[in-house]
């Protein structure tokens, strides 16, 4: 059972996270050429330009993304939301550096996942980019998924942007056979199980599809470069070998983050 000082904890790593590194995608991910990747991939399943929709980015972090999405996306609403009051605070710097982006394009605001201010079905799309992950218990997961399901639209999109523990597991397998040691879990993530939580998560949802865009990307870095570098417990993030990686095609299921793609029913 999770308990307040364990979610307090969490909390906290994230608030240092953001003093640390202020409005730099260090503050989420240390893996730069990835959060590039991610940041590309999610954009790949928002609405067309033309049309006007409402966003919301749930765990928005400090921004980097958000904004992102806001600079490709001028006629949509778009809400970042994040319970690390740190983390938002660095968002909203963050905005207000970025001369192309209006009060009305984008907004950032503290608040829980589990516990959303916001009415129901209010939202055309939302996202999540390894939000769920950092909720400590499977019941958590899907009261946040009751949650997200509760503010979206009839026929709105869920771009679930998570690690899952299957996704993982495969990775490892390689890993082994390539005799290196396996990735652990990070202390704060829970990766989502997939056997438990996709029959939940149909109740409400209809799986559009299962992107693994990351794939290739993660062979690359996590094998080929973690040979290369003699599996060191400092991998460069910014070798060229990720930085090729990134560039190529996805092949297989040997990424623990994938694009999970929903539609509300």
């Amino acid at each position: 059972m999770a308990t307040k000082k364990e979610i307090e904890k969490i909390k906290k790593f994230w608030d240092e996270q953001a003093l640390k590194h202020e409005d730099n995608y260090l503050a989420t991910i240390p893996d730069k050429f990835f959060k590039e990747l991610e940041i590309k991939n999610i954009l790949k399943y928002f609405p067309t330009k033309a049309k006007k929709a409402k966003i919301l980015d749930i765990g928005c972090g400090n921004g980097y993304a958000t904004l992102r999405y806001a600079q490709e996306y001028k006629k949509a609403e778009i809400v970042g939301v994040d319970y690390s009051e740190e983390m938002i605070r660095q968002a909203k710097k963050a905005k207000a550096k970025q001369k192309k982006i209006s009060a009305a394009d984008v907004n950032f605001f503290t608040g829980d996942i589990l516990n959303l201010n916001f009415c129901d079905n209010e939202f055309d799309v939302v996202t999540t980019d390894r939000c769920l992950i950092n909720l400590i218990s499977l019941a958590h997961q899907r009261k946040a998924l009751k949650e997200i399901c509760r503010i979206m639209k009839k026929g709105g999109k869920y771009i679930m942007c998570e690690c899952t523990q299957e996704g993982l597991a495969k990775l490892n397998r390689l890993r082994l056979i390539a005799k290196l040691s396996i990735i652990p879990n990070h202390w704060h993530n829970l990766y989502l199980n997939e056997a438990k939580l996709f029959p939940y998560i149909q109740r409400n949802f209809k799986i559009l599809t299962i992107d693994n865009f990351g794939s290739t990307y993660y062979i690359g870095s996590r094998i080929f470069n973690a040979l290369a570098a003699k599996d060191s417990a400092q991998p460069n993030y910014l070798s060229l070998m990720n930085e090729v990686a990134a560039k190529l095609p996805p092949l297989g299921d040997y990424s623990p983050l994938k694009i999970i793609l929903l539609e509300k029913k």
